[in-house]
């Protein structure tokens, strides 16, 4: 499971050992089909559009829109599984089960957890389109 904030503050080496972007993935599914610059694309989309559904799901859940936040949270799930987000992925599939069973409380727990797994994704993506 990935360290929260307050925990890879503590011991920021644990962060480099948890890298937010799963390159097995990557490998096997972008790589190794010779589709790197389809990777590429994909990195592109996510940063256009994983964080405006990111603010979208806050004022969802500030507004206490559960359809809303099931449909974001399952979205923000499945692009953050196409670019190997692997621990933002698992929290906004948390964070859509939550909001499936009427728990407004927890699926808002889960926002600022939600929120720090994207800001590591969106700095490892931006990482690897400057190389």
């Amino acid at each position: 499971m990935a360290m929260n904030s307050t925990e890879l503050e503590k011991n920021p080496q644990a962060a480099v050992l948890e890298d937010p972007l799963d390159r097995e993935y990557h490998h096997k599914n972008y790589l190794a089909l010779g589709c790197g610059d389809v990777l590429l694309d994909v990195y592109r989309i996510y940063l256009e559009s994983a964080p405006l559904k990111a603010e979208q799901l806050r004022s969802a859940l500030e507004g206490g829109n559960l359809d809303q936040a099931i449909s974001l949270s399952h979205g923000l799930k499945g692009e953050s599984g196409s670019v190997g987000g692997r621990f933002i992925m698992a929290t906004a599939a948390a964070m859509e089960k939550a909001a499936r069973d009427g728990d407004l409380q927890a699926a808002r727990i889960l926002l600022p957890e939600l929120e720090y797994q994207l800001q590591r994704v969106v700095a490892a993506i931006q990482q690897e389109l400057k190389a």
